[in-house]
């Protein structure tokens, strides 16, 4: 479908943002996916200080099944490794203010999970393309009219998300020429959700995204999909299979 056609769908007019999820979940993969059948989503799920109202990821063939979540030391090893390539255990932990106690757990989890590999000189390094970069993420923020909070809060997705939108009942507000332009300058989308249906005013922007935020929305993405079936083991080794 073309980014300026509109999807229908009977919803609307909204008392409430949360009477807005139902038909968003309906239309909006058709307009922000790439590969039918390859989205998942959460509803209101935390990711660091934050929570989106809707976090979509679509994933590729390189994207592990995953059976328990990351602590957040190892969210942050994990994203300096993405950021660095490749270092010596030590480095990470003067790097990251680690305890010699808190460093040995981590390291031994992660190295058991498939998802680091030794390297010369005994550094690690990422096995490139099996986890953090193997989902696209798409937060989403509703709101009914208030656009200027949607878009603060949804520049703060940007800290994990590959790209973010917000959607306004259309019922309630009208776009206009200042609006749009705080959008297109902040790279963050916008969709219109109204009674004939959702369209898109502007455009996401997406963007390269590395933080201990962003695998902590992946590793959430990621288990939902094991649970559900769509990953299984023997697409590839597990990550962090077991307790």
């Amino acid at each position: 479908m073309h980014l300026s056609e509109t999807a229908t769908s009977p919803s609307g007019p909204f008392r409430f943002e949360r009477d807005m999820f139902v038909s968003l979940c309906e239309l909006l993969p058709e307009r922000i996916g790439s590969v039918p059948g390859r989205l998942v989503h959460l509803r209101e799920p935390t990711v660091g200080n934050v929570i989106p109202d809707l976090l979509f990821g679509e994933w590729t063939d390189d994207l592990r099944p995953l059976k328990r979540n990351f602590t957040l030391v190892e969210s942050r090893i994990l994203a300096l490794l993405e950021q660095r390539d490749e270092l010596l255990e030590s480095e990470i932990s003067q790097i990251l203010h680690l305890s010699v106690p808190a460093a040995a757990r981590a390291f031994k989890r992660i190295q058991g999970s498939g998802l680091v590999v030794p390297t010369r000189n005994g550094k690690i390094s990422l096995d490139a393309g099996c986890f953090t970069k193997a989902l696209f993420l798409t937060a989403v923020e509703l709101k009914l009219r208030r656009w200027r909070e949607a878009l603060d809060q949804a520049i703060n997705y940007l800290r994990f998300a590959d790209r973010a939108y917000v959607v306004l009942d259309g019922g309630q507000i009208a776009r206009d020429e200042q609006m749009i332009k705080a959008f297109r300058e902040s790279r963050v989308g916008l969709f219109m959700l109204r009674e004939g249906g959702l369209t898109e005013v502007v455009g996401a922007q997406a963007q390269s995204c590395i933080s201990s935020q962003r695998v902590q929305a992946v590793q959430k993405l990621c288990v939902r999909l094991t649970h559900t079936g769509k990953l299984q083991t023997s697409m590839g080794t597990p990550c962090l299979e077991g307790v």
